[in-house]
């Protein structure tokens, strides 16, 4: 029974194992079927996998390896997923037309208690940490806490409405000049806006967003980003949509995708789900590369050119519905994800960890940072301590 696998050798060798019986079309249907994304058809499919034992055993050392922080398999048998899965398809089949948001929020919940049950650990001493707000600033220099102030946002320019953490902006047919916002999103947090164009913006934690309140015919439609966002943008074949960065440049017509530019980093992706676009290393003034769904570009701030392969894009834009994927990852590169999502400070004194890498899927909006760290001390045989928002491993 393979357990945890805290070192990069061991993680190859489990990577080698799935890939000649579980390839990456399967993986792709468990993770959708984590996310509750599934059609019935993927469900019969992953349904067809499971029966055969040999699969179903890799299939469950998967789970117990990739989403250790969220679910416990001692609860659940081959039986009860067969019972499970078998529910799911009726039920996908018998809402295929008609589906509410209700029903859907219910689904979830049964999949993850039913068939994995929800490992919810011992309540630890709670991170104290400053209340940070999200801030809209507006061209003229106000600046409104969008978090609190509903009513005043309601009387600036262009937004017609503001609920679920997001801001919904209409278009403005007399305006002749570019009305520019920008939104920062701390660590710890998460937003969302509608532009004036009907395209959508989901800004990850750390994000600084500037955009005009309402695009104008005949101008391109630029928007600036510093931090992280995905994308689905409205077509419009008349009027580009570009996205300036940093180090990087992209332009696109109507297709989804997910940028990342975050300064400390020192590059920039871009993960492309849908469409076709194009990027540009502006340092180096590189020339365009044209994406396909499913490739990854990334702009390195030192380097020239830019760097593309094909990647599997749920890992990267799972944390808009508040799940963190880690595959292969070295634990530093964890932390500083983390620092970001739990808005913390990890100061990681156990050299031992610099050289672990680790699997791991992680939801965000129900797991504390101390679920997270609770883990790790149990894998790795570590010691943590909490000072205020700052983590202290040793």
């Amino acid at each position: 029974m393979l357990t945890y696998y805290k070192d990069k050798a061991r993680v190859v060798v489990f990577r080698i194992v799935i890939g000649v019986i579980m390839d990456n079309y399967i993986e792709n249907i468990i993770l959708k079927f984590f996310n509750d994304d599934c059609s019935s058809i993927e469900l019969e499919e992953l349904l067809d996998f499971i029966l055969i034992e040999e699969n179903y055993a890799i299939f469950k050392d998967y789970v117990n390896i990739n989403h250790f922080a969220t679910m416990t398999l001692n609860k659940f048998d081959k039986s009860s997923l067969i019972n499970e899965l078998e529910t799911r398809i009726k039920k996908e089949k018998r809402t295929a037309k008609i589906k509410s948001y209700k029903q859907s929020l219910l689904l979830v919940a049964a999949v993850f208690i039913c068939v994995f049950g929800l490992s919810y650990l011992a309540d630890f001493n709670k991170i104290d940490t400053d209340s940070k707000n999200i801030i809209l600033t507006t061209s003229s220099g106000q600046k409104v806490i969008l978090d609190a102030d509903e009513i005043q946002l309601k009387k600036l320019d262009g937004i017609v409405e503001t609920k679920s953490n997001t801001l919904v902006y209409n278009k403005d047919e007399n305006l002749e000049t570019f009305v520019k916002n920008t939104i920062d999103v701390p660590y710890g947090k998460r937003f969302k806006l509608n532009l004036s164009d009907g395209t959508m913006v989901y800004l990850n934690s750390g994000s600084s967003f500037t955009y005009p309140v309402s695009f104008i015919d005949g101008i391109d439609r630029e928007v600036f980003l510093s931090g992280e966002a995905f994308f689905d943008v409205s077509s419009d074949s008349l009027n580009t949509f570009k996205v300036v960065s940093t180090g990087s440049y992209v332009e696109v017509y109507g297709t989804k995708f997910n940028f990342k530019d975050y300064q400390e980093d020192n590059f920039s992706e871009v993960i492309l789900t849908e469409g076709s676009l194009g990027v540009k290393n502006t340092i180096s003034n590189s020339e365009t590369f044209v994406l396909r769904p499913g490739d990854k570009a990334k702009v390195n701030y030192a380097g020239e050119g830019v760097e593309i392969k094909e990647v599997n894009t749920m890992l990267y834009t799972s944390w808009i519905d508040g799940r963190i994927i880690f595959r292969d990852e070295n634990i530093n590169n964890m932390i500083t994800k983390l620092e970001r999502i739990y808005d913390v400070i990890i100061i990681n004194n156990n050299d031992k960890l610099n050289d672990e890498y680790i699997n791991a899927t992680i939801l965000t909006e129900t797991e504390s940072i101390e679920n997270v760290l609770d883990y790790l001390e149990e894998i790795y045989n570590l010691n943590y301590k909490i000072i205020n928002n700052k983590i202290i491993i040793n």
